[in-house]
């Protein structure tokens, strides 16, 4: 056979073979093509789990208690709760490992608040804002501070501008946004500020470092610096180094599916501010991160210096104020009471609301807050109890029972023989006796049951004056 022909023989083969092959057969009957046609949030209330991943396991998510507890798992338990879902918590330490666990599909949701830069936005979706927080500076104190004749001398030997962070090396939590956050501020002060990304660590260890000595600086959203200004001494946060971000959750871009994101962003419209704020400052004001700041030798409490502070502007000794706020809340900025009354002070929701405060105070704020209120009650029975030392029993008793049943016992006082301008063996029998008298004509408060009022003035001036004795 020519050579000619063997190829032409070959090549029609071939051409056949090619051809059987990309025709398949046709199956007798039309077989239908299953759609997926549910929508990411569809899949996991079939599934009935979400599953998310955090960070600073202390701070939003722990099991020291009974039970789960922490900011993160707080928010998510709640959105949970709401669209029929099982919460499974994950830890990992690592930003960076976070966001890997989300894009192998191993979570579905970052559960660590993140800021909304343009690069997170373009490979993921970003919930609406959960927090809206600045960064700033940790630094340590001058060596021997509180043996600075002054103010200044401290204020010169701290870094106070951004421009001050050059050649600076700061610590940072590999992968959190606050790298970016220098990398561009180094750009816009035109020097080099050396970032240390750490990958074992979380903000937490990193403020424990500089409280400790181990590394001079880091950067931590506010939250976490009000934490260390709590727990730990000899610590400086005020520089701010970046303009208020909001800060999120992320979660995968399915192919422009975002039920899941809508689902998220619908409950957090829903959610009160006031009372995200309370959450997360159940959280940040609890001390177990850092660690109360203990008493001092020759010192009441941690809290001594804003006491002092405080008594001065509203005329009270300073162990009286320091024996109520035992009364309150034994120095304990987290307590909360089943009526809703909150912080050191254990201020009502109306009493923060007309001093405009919230659930993440600062301990100053707080007492600030307390401390007007307690110089307003004064100023009520200025011109109704004339001796001062008589008048700190009312302002006490009105502290704890409001004005309007302390009233009414300074007229029932009066109506039956009593002196309604003394406390002890008087007014204080009819505090102690509302329960019995509310419905006499000259009452206007209601009920009371006064028993504990009456306690309340006995055991914050029985402490007052054992404080008298072991305190200057």
């Amino acid at each position: 056979m020519k050579i000619e022909t063997m190829v032409i023989t070959l090549t029609m083969l071939l051409c056949g073979l090619l051809s059987s092959c990309q025709q398949p057969q046709q199956p007798s009957e039309d077989i239908e093509m299953e759609t997926d046609t549910l929508t990411v949030l569809q899949h996991l209330q079939e599934k009935g789990t979400l599953v998310a991943v955090t960070n600073c396991e202390i701070i939003n998510y722990n099991t020291d208690a009974k039970a789960p507890a922490g900011f993160e798992y707080e928010l998510l338990s709640n959105f949970c709760k709401a669209n029929g879902l099982e919460l499974e918590m994950v830890v990992n330490e690592n930003l960076d490992s976070c966001f890997s666990l989300l894009d192998s599909c191993k979570v579905d949701i970052v559960a660590v608040c993140v800021g909304s830069n343009k690069d997170m936005k373009r490979h993921y979706l970003l919930t609406d804002p959960i927090l809206m927080q600045k960064s700033v500076l940790v630094q340590r104190l001058p060596k021997d501070w509180k043996k600075m004749s002054t103010a200044n001398e401290v204020e010169n030997q701290l870094l106070r501008s951004p421009v001050d962070l050059a050649g600076k090396t700061i610590h940072l939590p590999s992968g959190s946004h606050e790298v970016k956050l220098l990398n561009h501020l180094s750009d816009q002060i035109g020097d080099t500020i050396y970032v240390v990304e750490c990958d074992t660590m979380n903000s937490v260890d990193l403020v424990q470092a500089v409280s400790e000595g181990l590394i001079d600086y880091t950067v931590v959203e506010e939250y976490v610096a009000r934490m260390a200004s709590i727990g730990l001494g000899g610590l400086d946060t005020k520089l701010v180094v970046s303009v208020e971000q909001p800060l999120g959750w992320a979660l995968s871009n399915h192919d422009g599916d975002s039920s899941l994101l809508l689902a998220i962003n619908g409950w957090i419209d829903n959610f009160e501010q006031r009372n995200l704020n309370r959450i997360l400052a159940k959280y940040v004001n609890k001390g177990n991160v850092f660690g109360t700041r203990k008493p001092q030798a020759g010192e009441l409490s941690g809290f001594d210096a804003i006491i002092k502070k405080t008594a001065k502007e509203i005329g009270w000794d300073w162990r009286l104020l320091a024996s109520l706020i035992y009364q309150e809340s034994h120095f304990r900025l987290d307590l909360e009471s089943e009526k809703g009354a909150f912080g050191l002070m254990q201020l009502m929701p109306v009493v923060m609301e007309r001093y405009e405060i919230d659930y993440d105070a600062t301990p100053e704020q707080q007492l600030e807050a307390g401390g007007k209120l307690i110089k307003y009650l004064g100023e009520c029975f200025a011109n109704k109890v004339a001796d001062s030392t008589q008048r700190v029993k009312f302002v006490l008793a009105s502290y704890n029972a409001g004005l309007g049943h302390v009233y009414d016992a300074q007229r029932l006082a009066a109506k039956y023989g009593k002196d309604p301008e003394v406390w002890d063996n008087n007014v204080d029998y009819f505090i102690l006796n509302k329960s019995k008298y509310y419905n006499d004509t000259c009452c206007r408060a209601g009920y009371l049951r006064g028993t504990e009022t009456y306690r309340f003035v006995e055991e914050v001036l029985d402490r007052y004056y054992q404080y008298q004795a072991s305190f200057n």
